[in-house]
C-alpha cells in the first residue's frame, strides 16, 4: 500500500503528465492551426475587397465585351473579306491606299470569337491621327482590337511618325 504522501505525488505527476500529454497534442497544434486558419481568413478578406475594389472595372469590361459581341454578330454576315473590311474602313478614315500597308498574320481561335491578326503600317502620321485612329478601329462599326501599336519618330522630321499596329478582327467562331 502507498502512503498517502506518495498517493499524492503519484496523482499529481499522473495530472502533470496528462496536461504535458493535452498540451503538446490537443493544445499546440490546435493553436497552430487557429493562427494558419486565422492568416487565410484575413488573405480571404483582403482578396475579397480587391475584388469589391474591381467590380465597377470588371462591370465596364463585361459591358465592353458585350458590345463587341453585338458587333461581331452584326458584323458576321458581310460577304467581304476582313481584309477588305479594313481597307474600305482606313480608306473612309481618310488614309489613300497607297499611304498604308495591311498584311494578313494569321488567326486564332479564342472562347468566345474568331481572331484574325493584320500588321497595319503607315508613315507620316501624326500623333493626333494616330490616336484618332486607334479610336476609330477601337470604337467604329467593325469588331476590331488594336492589339499592339509600336509608334517611331521619323528622323527628318520629328512631328511625323512612322506607326505599326497589330489589329485583331473578331469574327464568331463558327465561321
Amino acid at each position: 500500500m502507498l502512503r498517502s504522501r506518495e498517493r499524492t505525488i503519484l496523482i499529481l505527476g499522473g495530472i502533470a503528465a496528462a496536461a504535458i500529454l493535452l498540451l503538446s497534442f490537443v493544445v499546440i497544434p490546435d493553436a497552430a492551426k487557429v493562427r494558419s486558419l486565422s492568416r487565410q481568413f484575413s488573405l480571404a478578406e483582403k482578396d475579397l475587397s480587391d475584388l469589391r475594389k474591381m467590380r465597377p472595372e470588371l462591370e465596364r469590361s463585361d459591358r465592353d465585351m458585350r458590345q463587341k459581341s453585338l458587333r461581331v454578330t452584326a458584323a458576321a454576315n458581310a460577304k467581304e473579306s476582313p481584309l477588305a473590311r479594313l481597307t474600305a474602313a482606313l480608306q473612309e478614315a481618310g488614309f489613300p491606299q497607297s499611304a498604308f500597308s495591311l498584311k494578313s498574320t494569321g488567326g486564332k481561335d479564342g472562347e468566345s470569337f474568331r481572331e484574325e491578326s493584320f500588321d497595319f503600317k503607315i508613315e507620316n502620321l501624326t500623333y493626333l491621327e494616330a490616336v484618332r485612329l486607334v479610336s476609330r478601329m477601337e470604337n467604329g462599326p467593325l469588331p476590331t482590337i488594336i492589339r499592339s501599336a509600336q509608334l517611331k519618330n521619323r528622323y527628318d522630321d520629328s512631328k511625323y511618325l512612322d506607326a505599326t499596329f497589330r489589329i485583331g478582327f473578331l469574327l464568331p467562331l463558327n465561321r
